[in-house]
């Protein structure tokens, strides 16, 4: 336990900040950035003098209404707009295709590969929350052995850390390559007008990328849903459950992973159909992600539909739960 403390004490001591909601991946095939997301944010650096930290969403339930979205605001962009970064993308009006404006004394440079393609994905196979492997369970100075593993795991974004505290197994992360930079908002501008938003799976999970660009941008992350408001109403936002998660040692958001990309997969809550409208689309659902960094919380937000078999699903649920009211059905699966 004084090992654990000591590196939370150090950490804690020397953290920066953020991360964010890069991109989420359609079980369609579509892909569409995070609506925080600002081109021209550099990908490759953890300091905030170089404006890596311009797009994450700062979330804080205080500010919501005020300075803030239900989704948030940025340093680079003022209040998270939902609308604006949707129209951007099924029409290519004017968005959320910020300037990548710096934060701090520094502005933002770099004009390296967009990050679109190369986000992380599923390839980071999710493992256990620091789990003990071989045949027996660890014990004595074996059990020690285990909990620095997994600390030290939680802390460089390995894939056995804590990260699962907040629901999920943690995900390995790759590192961001060196010279990226933010284009991903003006790449996909327009394209939706034809494909459409990304859809759930057909269990109704959706697959994100998350960029974790410094200490206290790490997770265990938490996820609420927005169904009918198109992210507008903070109120409308319904907590829903994180499958796959961002390593952390479950204290403040911290890690010393930084500049990394994980897969984070979010499961709907059973039931729920998207049925707002935002930036000229319909049947649109908000997911919202953060961490508990006591500097944020910070983290991003992304929009998505459901496939026909997902909403199928969800209809044929709450049909089953108003029969079992009613005395007809049995209960529900």
């Amino acid at each position: 336990m004084r090992y654990s403390l000591a590196v939370v004490a150090a950490i804690a001591a020397s953290v920066q900040a953020h991360g964010v909601v890069s991109e989420i991946q359609g079980a369609n095939g579509v892909n569409m950035p995070g609506l925080s997301v600002q081109d021209g944010t550099p990908r490759d650096c953890a300091s905030p003098l170089c404006g890596s930290e311009a797009d994450t969403s700062i979330i804080r339930t205080r500010e919501m209404g005020g300075k803030a979205s239900a989704l948030g605001r940025t340093q680079g962009g003022g209040a998270v707009d939902a609308g604006a970064a949707i129209a951007m993308f099924m029409g290519g009006g004017a968005g959320g295709a910020a300037t990548g404006a710096a934060t701090g004394a520094g502005a933002a440079t770099g004009a390296g590969a967009a990050t679109g393609a190369g986000a992380a994905t599923g390839a980071g196979a999710a493992t256990g929350a620091g789990a003990a492997t071989g045949a027996g369970a660890a014990t004595g100075a074996g059990a020690a052995a285990n909990n620095k593993r997994g600390l030290l795991d939680a802390l460089t974004g390995g894939a056995g850390g804590a990260g699962g505290a907040a629901g999920g197994a943690a995900a390995a992360g790759t590192k961001t390559p060196k010279g990226t930079t933010e284009k991903g908002v003006a790449a996909a501008a327009g394209t939706g007008a034809t494909s459409g938003l990304p859809t759930t799976a057909d269990d109704g999970t959706i697959t994100m990328t998350f960029h974790q660009v410094n200490q206290d941008g790490a997770g265990p992350l938490t996820a609420q849903i927005d169904a009918t408001s198109g992210g507008t109403d903070p109120a409308a936002f319904q907590d829903a459950t994180v499958t796959q998660n961002v390593p952390g040692i479950g204290i403040g958001g911290l890690s010393a992973a930084s500049v990394m990309d994980f897969p984070v997969k979010v499961q709907m809550p059973a039931g729920m159909t998207c049925q707002g409208t935002a930036g000229g689309a319909s049947n649109v659902c908000i997911v919202r992600m953060q961490n508990s960094a006591l500097a944020g919380p910070f983290g991003g937000s992304a929009a998505f539909t459901q496939s026909t078999a997902a909403k199928k699903r969800a209809v044929e649920y709450n049909l089953r739960k108003r029969h079992m009211a009613r005395g007809i059905l049995g209960k529900p699966e």
